[in-house]
């Protein structure tokens, strides 16, 4: 392209659409009382009332939200400033561009916070540069609703009137404001966003600036007849790291009432030597974060809906301006895995992180730099704080109580153990039987086929002629069962002769353990089956249960299939067996 053919142009912006945008970039509404927070502190106000009501003088119960300050007040330049987009009169930098001083506000966006209502008002007394006062009255109406139509910025109007020597003040109300719920403007949760997420629940203090210290907010939100003063400074326990003096009060529940501190300025970050962090890490049992924070769900008290978890809010946050951010953007994982970090109430702040325009999000960081932070406060964390004599010496203790809550548990166990068994000991049948030349023998009722077991073996010893079998070998990999050896014809140990005896607390249906091909005997306490009962072993295989009447006994017998050349398998049911052959009757241990 020739250069006499070239036509200039330059960009322009579609300011409707940019205002908008970043009105609409505040998603949280909570995030205009952040803002107005920190303009207020940014012009040096030591008193702050914050106002949130219904307003039941119209129809639809509008929301009203009234911020007054004692601040510096607004002068015509930062009252201009107030409306315009990206104009941030109070901002300072040095020559090479860093941010001078203490103030949050840089962008010029906080305000446009408020523009998502239907009305907003500001009255401000101020004094010029020349000395004069100077107090204005500035209105815009429907601010939003002129965006959403296109095409058109919002017009504000005010008027100017003499100061009259009256002290600065500055106070917005914001009528019609849009929310997604009137619960986040329950006094509680708002008090509760106040102290964690706007600059008076800056960590600051517990790095020694203490410039704000003496700083209040007088809030009245939703559902309170009155207005609770708070105090400047994010909220944490008392430190309470004394594990003797601990113990003592709470016994092995100590580590819910343990606190402790470590905080660092100024860190250097490898590779910025111009950047720094601060780092303020608390650690924190769940009974002391919940005796400083009643927002947190409790064992016993049910939930509201404002109410929260622990897993929910703790952990490490991001902060600018010993700001936090949102809970989304915790960075647990840099220091511990999701079993440790609910105990860390933890902050690292950098006044180099680049913020997102809504300041909701690290985002906008380099990468590089983010990764040298994260390097920088994993280093810090696991030579500082996990390496002090305080952590270590709260790590071995937690072991300790661990272990002796591992002895505690199995003795109260066995006791939990011994009140049960006493109960069925109780109820348990047993027999008294005395065999020839020899004294009473008293026999338990079995429950369990180990008991089955147990029983059997006492009467095999005392009586070896009351089995048609001898056993050689027990076994409980598949159950329980013996190896045996019939008795003549059947007699002898040989490969061949080699039968299985099964023990069972009762005959059902199914055999799982055998086939009936080896099986000899069946030896349980009772069963319930029906004569004619049909009986099947693992490999499918029926028999049917025949049940007959001798002389002197009940004879329970599995019955070979006609056309299979095996002998039937005899059942021994000890509940009848004992009883017919020896008049051995288990009655109750009461009776």
């Amino acid at each position: 392209m020739e250069m006499s053919n070239r036509i200039k142009g330059t960009p322009i912006v579609m300011e409707d659409r940019s205002f908008r945008e970043i009105v609409e970039n505040f998603t949280d509404p909570r995030e205009v009382i952040r803002e107005a927070i920190s303009n207020s502190l940014d012009w040096f106000a030591s008193t702050i009332k914050i106002t949130v009501y219904e307003d039941a003088t119209r129809a639809d119960h509008e929301l009203v939200i009234k911020i007054w300050d004692n601040g510096l007040g607004l002068t015509r330049e930062r009252f201009f400033a107030f409306w315009n987009l990206a104009d941030s009169p109070g901002l300072q930098r040095d020559k090479f561009g860093k941010k001078l001083g203490t103030r949050v506000g840089e962008k010029g966006h906080g305000t446009k916070t408020y523009w998502k209502c239907r009305q907003i008002e500001v009255e401000s007394i101020a004094k010029e540069e020349d000395g004069s006062d100077w107090h204005v009255l500035g209105e815009m109406k429907e601010p939003i609703n002129t965006l959403v139509q296109g095409k058109k910025v919002p017009d504000y109007e005010y008027i100017e009137l003499p100061g009259e020597g009256k002290e600065t003040f500055t106070e917005v109300t914001i009528k019609g404001y849009h929310i997604r719920s009137n619960e986040d403007f329950r006094h509680e949760t708002l008090k509760d966003y106040i102290q964690w997420f706007t600059k008076f629940g800056s960590i600051e203090l517990e790095l020694g600036i203490d410039g704000n210290k003496s700083k209040v907010i007088e809030l009245q939100g939703l559902g309170k007849d009155a207005s609770e003063v708070l105090e400047f400074g994010h909220a944490f326990p008392p430190v309470s790291n004394n594990i003797k003096q601990l113990q003592g009060k709470y016994k092995d529940t100590w580590p819910k009432y343990y606190v402790n501190k470590w905080a660092f300025s100024s860190v250097p970050i490898e590779g910025y030597p111009t950047s720094s962090l601060d780092v303020v890490f608390y650690l924190e049992g769940d009974s002391a974060k919940r005796l400083q924070n009643p927002m947190l769900t409790r064992p016993g008290r049910p939930p509201e809906q404002w109410h929260y978890t622990v897993s929910d809010r703790y952990g490490l946050y991001v902060s600018r301006d010993y700001i936090p951010l949102p809970p989304s953007q915790r960075v647990n994982d840099w220091v511990a895995e999701k079993s440790e970090w609910t105990l860390y109430h933890a902050f690292v702040n950098s006044q180099d992180f680049e913020l997102t325009a809504n300041r909701g999000s690290i985002g906008n960081t380099d990468r590089y730099f983010l990764t040298k932070v994260q390097e920088t406060v994993e280093k810090l964390f696991k030579t500082q704080i996990r390496a002090s004599e305080e952590y270590r010496a709260y790590e071995e203790e937690i072991d300790l109580t661990k272990q002796r809550g591992a002895v505690d548990t199995k003795e109260e166990d066995e006791k939990h153990d011994v009140e049960k068994r006493y109960y069925h000991v109780k109820k348990k049948h047993l027999a008294q039987y005395r065999p020839p030349k020899r004294p009473f023998v008293t026999l338990l009722e079995p429950r369990q086929e180990v008991e089955v077991l147990m029983l059997f073996s006492i009467m095999k010893a005392l009586r070896p002629d009351l089995f048609e079998f001898d056993i050689l070998d027990y076994s409980t990999s598949r159950g329980i069962d013996a190896l045996c050896t019939l008795e003549p014809p059947y007699g002898g140990l040989q490969k061949g002769n080699l039968r299985y005896v099964e023990f069972k607390r009762a005959l059902t249906h199914e055999f799982r353990d055998h086939t009936f091909a080896r099986l000899a005997a069946v030896v349980c306490w009772e069963c319930n089956l029906e004569n004619g009962a049909k009986v099947q072993d693992f490999a499918g295989k029926e028999r049917t249960l025949e049940i007959t009447k001798a002389a002197n006994e009940t004879i329970y017998m599995l019955l070979a299939p006609p056309v299979l050349p095996a002998p039937h398998i005899k059942v021994y049911v000890l509940k009848d067996y004992l009883k017919e052959k020896l008049g051995i009757s288990f009655k109750t241990r009461m009776a």
